[in-house]
């Protein structure tokens, strides 16, 4: 018995080393990740990544949660977290919106069907513009991104996009950006994990191939990836915090 118990410790313990259990958000999932994941996996086959889209808070140790991808401030209590990106938002509608009769202006927006993220207001931009706008709460509203871009896609109305999330949809051209006028976001991408964790190869592994991603969307001019300055030649130094609490 005592032998077969070693034994199931054991493949447990190889699972957990072999398994990488990483949280985000449905719109980071689905429009970044996504698309590169198989980059990752033909590097490490031996990493087995399993991805929880979810807009809940996670707790790491209740929900075995290896990682989490968070849009946010950078300071969440008792866990490491790591940019990786500031973000900006710009305005997007699919090309067939209005029988493709576009805005010329941005003060032509105010006269158009706008689609709201409930986490990030119109009135930015605007104010980014130099025009008053004043929030309807009646306008539609969406919970995620992916649920705004669709919507946008589907030539329901003009979306505040996140720039790093539609650039597939733009190169596509499901969707096209109407103005050049962008404006940076309050939160931007961050990397977090509990205390101790940064020692676990699949965590480094995951965390280095995320942060050459961004380094190698620079390169390559892609909108809304700008990394944290200075994170080019090595890894950026983690931000630590006291108490323990979910993300």
């Amino acid at each position: 018995m005592s032998e077969i118990a070693e034994g199931v410790e054991a493949i447990r313990s190889d699972n957990r080393d072999r398994i990488l259990t990483v949280s985000m958000l449905p719109g980071f999932a689905a429009y970044w990740l996504l698309p590169r994941l198989a980059q990752f996996i033909e590097r490490h086959p031996d990493i087995e990544v399993n991805i929880r889209a979810t807009l809940s808070l996670t707790d790491f140790a209740r929900d075995e949660v290896d990682m989490a991808v968070r849009f946010g401030p950078g300071a969440w209590p008792g866990l490491i977290s790591i940019k990786l990106y500031d973000e900006e938002l710009v305005p997007v509608c699919s090309p067939a919106f209005r029988r493709r009769r576009l805005p010329r202006a941005p003060s032509d927006l105010l006269k158009m069907p706008l689609l709201h993220d409930e986490r990030q207001p119109w009135s930015i931009w605007f104010k980014a513009v130099g025009l008053d706008y004043r929030d309807a709460r009646q306008r539609p509203r969406y919970g995620d991104q992916t649920l705004l871009l669709a919507a946008a896609i589907a030539g329901l109305g003009v979306a505040l996009a996140r720039a790093s999330l539609v650039q597939a949809d733009l190169e596509s051209g499901r969707l096209v950006r109407l103005f050049s006028q962008s404006v940076r976001t309050n939160y931007s991408y961050f990397v977090v994990y509990p205390p101790g964790s940064e020692t676990l190869g699949k965590i480094q592994a995951f965390q280095e191939w995320l942060l050459e991603q961004v380094r190698s969307g620079e390169r390559n001019g892609a909108i809304g990836a700008r990394a944290v300055p200075g994170t080019a030649g090595g890894t950026p130094r983690p931000i630590r915090r006291r108490r323990s609490a979910s993300v």
